[in-house]
């Protein structure tokens, strides 16, 4: 089943609106200590940030269902772009983390938006492939944004690099706003106060994202701790990137061949992997060594991510969709906090390897909640979402991938 131009256009849209987010905290630490001399400010102002997108996230994806998509998305864009152009001149400690905050807090809900509305102009038959294109997307996002970085940093400066990725994400933020689809007109009176369905499986679902992406925040610190480990600090950046380049050949697998089975078994099947591939990573002692490990345990990243995506997708009603994605959101940036936190304070007293546990014990835990909750991954027979559908006036496209 082909993927709609729709929602292609959809999927490029909203990841480039989600670029001066995703980008935030490399390019806030790097203006803090510029514009106020002080890594302890350029530190606090990055966890501002995240607190502020944590604390907010599923409060935007309400408003999403409550307001409508456009209205939202806009009225957050402003705020967002008002706080990133405080960020560029603030030179006060306390004035530039105060506008940290506030971007953190004012953070679009862009991806929530367009992957829930993803669910309603895509056939469900094409779903699996939608996210995992989007999924794609995103690990692009993350291997081009730093390098866009480093080079805007080198023509511009820290602060004309912040504000050319504010321009481009705030341009993007508003044609996803004009191209994401309406609602349909009962579709807020649909959600009102009755609980809704699918709840089993999005606690499931934080509750293994949360151990995921533990693991994930172990990662950030200790592949630059590996690095500097072995003697090439210098290459830790490279090691970032062909984790990241396994992770993208993984999604682009899924996007071709589509997904193996139910989303459950998907699922749990790419869960296991991760949790043992991960097994791996303590025993490299170079940097040829680690790149090899990592370009396989980057293989299920992407793939899991699409398919947890297609799961809260045919679990969630339309309307509460993007408070879900909101909720997965908050608990990645606290499950990300916690396993920088912990990874670095082990890696400091028991050394590197040992430290690398962390990330397989984060991701057993991971699996072991998926496992004894798999009833509520069933895929269900027909999606919630199928009420709600928006039908696409526009022809697919080719076959996705």
């Amino acid at each position: 089943m082909n993927v709609p131009r729709r929602a292609l256009a959809l999927i490029v849209l909203m990841n480039l609106g989600y670029l001066p987010v995703a980008m935030r905290h490399l390019l806030v630490v790097l203006l803090g200590h510029h514009n106020t001399g002080s890594f302890a400010a350029a530190g606090a102002a990055s966890a501002a940030c995240g607190i502020g997108l944590a604390l907010t996230a599923p409060v935007a994806g309400r408003l999403l269902r409550r307001l409508g998509d456009r209205p939202v998305l806009l009225a957050s864009g402003v705020g967002h772009l008002v706080a990133l152009l405080g960020l560029a001149v603030a030179t006060d400690p306390w004035v530039f983390v105060a506008f940290a905050a506030g971007a953190g807090l004012s953070s679009p809900p862009v991806m929530g938006s367009g992957r829930a509305r993803l669910a309603v102009v895509v056939p469900a038959p094409a779903l699996g492939r939608a996210y995992a294109l989007n999924a794609v997307a995103q690990e692009l996002l993350y291997v081009g944004g730093p390098l866009v970085v480093t080079l805007s940093l080198l023509a511009t400066g820290p602060a004309g690099a912040l504000l050319g990725f504010a321009s481009v994400g705030t341009a993007a933020l508003v044609a996803t706003a004009f191209v994401i689809p309406r609602a349909p007109g009962d579709a807020r009176r649909a959600a009102a106060p009755t609980p809704p369905p699918g709840r089993a499986t999005l606690r499931t679902l934080l509750g293994t994202h949360l151990a995921y992406t533990t693991c994930m925040g172990a990662m950030w610190v200790l592949v630059p701790a590996f690095a500097a480990a072995v003697g090439h600090p210098d290459q830790a950046g490279m090691l970032v990137a062909v984790w990241s380049a396994g992770s993208l050949v993984g999604g682009l697998l899924l996007a071709r061949l589509g997904r193996p089975g139910t989303p459950g078994a998907a699922y749990l099947g790419l869960l296991g992997t991760l949790a043992v591939t991960s097994l791996a990573l303590p025993l490299p002692r170079t940097v040829a060594q680690m790149a090899v490990v990592l370009a396989v345990f980057g293989l299920g990243l992407a793939p899991w991510l699409a398919v947890t995506d297609e799961i809260l997708a045919r679990a969630t009603p339309a309307p509460r969709l993007a408070e879900a994605y909101g909720w997965l959101l908050t608990a990645g940036q606290l499950g990300t906090a916690l396993g920088a936190a912990t990874s670095g304070a082990v890696n400091d007293r028991f050394g590197n390897a040992a430290a690398f546990l962390v990330v397989g014990a984060a991701l057993v835990l991971a699996l072991a909640t998926a496992v004894t909750r798999r009833r509520t991954l069933r895929e269900p027979g027909t999606p919630p979402v199928g009420t709600d559908r928006i039908p696409d006036p526009v022809a697919p496209a080719g076959p996705a991938g």
